[in-house]
């Protein structure tokens, strides 16, 4: 950009985004990789918001939950989407996200509300009281239209899996939808075969081939479960796989869609 003079006029940092979305951005020392390219940062808001609409046909007037809200970084694309009677609710094991999230988009919309969850988890929440397989989501039951988890179920065990399913089928109402990111082992083709070294599964959890692990040291840095497994995990919390859409971890020919698989469920009478 030219100054009036023809000099070189050196633009300040996030000063191209305006005021307000420059205040809707979190800090980097809140982003889950703090040197990540803005453009990753956007692509959760809008690729979320297209998955939402298209796959889980959410409409402007219902009610979403998100397990694992981070600091918003996927509710910010349905906030100028949903209007009364619909809104957000979303929680997180990160305390300061959370209250972050709340100073920057709750003050400005009182339908966004983000709740800690003082789940135990070895790297976001070590001292968490609650463990996953016996965490209650706070909410009263059939109150959700949609809910939907960004790389969480990549992370949970198999019994905390089960528990999320059944505490999503709970606060799901009758016609209720769900979009969960998994790493569907069906999908895996060896080591070298994906993007990247952490997306490769090669050690089996508790001796299960159903479900496989990237460090058997540190199970829950990345699991990968197979469609027979969460098709049982789905049915055994009265939820049923509706859909499978293929991701771009595996590397694989074909579609492809998220970076991780997306597993469209529905809530079973």
């Amino acid at each position: 950009m030219r100054a009036a003079a023809g000099r070189t006029k050196t633009l300040r940092p996030k000063s191209w985004l305006g005021r307000e979305e420059a205040r809707l951005t979190p800090r980097r020392n809140l982003w889950q990789d703090p040197g990540e390219p803005v453009s990753h940062y956007y692509r959760w808001i809008w690729e979320y918001l297209a998955y939402l609409t298209l796959l889980c046909g959410l409409r402007r007037e219902e009610m979403v939950l998100e397990i694992g809200c981070h600091h918003g970084r996927t509710s910010r694309g349905l906030l100028h989407y949903l209007r009364h009677p619909g809104g957000y609710r979303g929680f997180d094991v990160v305390r300061r996200q959370v209250e972050d999230a709340t100073r920057r988009i709750t003050s400005r919309n009182g339908s966004f509300l983000y709740s800690h969850a003082d789940v135990h988890n070895r790297y976001y929440n070590p001292d968490g009281k609650i463990a996953a397989r016996d965490f209650v989501f706070p909410y009263e039951d059939g109150t959700f239209d949609c809910a939907y988890a960004a790389s969480v179920f990549t992370h949970l065990l198999p019994e905390e899996t089960v528990n999320y399913f059944r505490q999503t089928r709970r606060v799901l109402k009758d016609s209720g939808r769900a979009l969960f990111s998994f790493f569907v082992l069906d999908r895996y083709r060896g080591p070298g075969t994906t993007i990247s070294p952490r997306y490769e599964f090669d050690h089996e959890f508790r001796g299960d081939p159903e479900v496989r692990v990237s460090l058997p040291e540190f199970p829950d840095a990345a699991v990968a479960a197979s469609e027979k497994r969460i098709r049982e995990f789905a049915e055994t919390a009265g939820l049923e796989v509706r859909r499978i859409i293929p991701g771009l971890w595996s590397n694989s020919p074909g579609l492809a869609v998220n970076e991780q698989d997306l597993v469209l469920l529905s809530r079973r009478p």
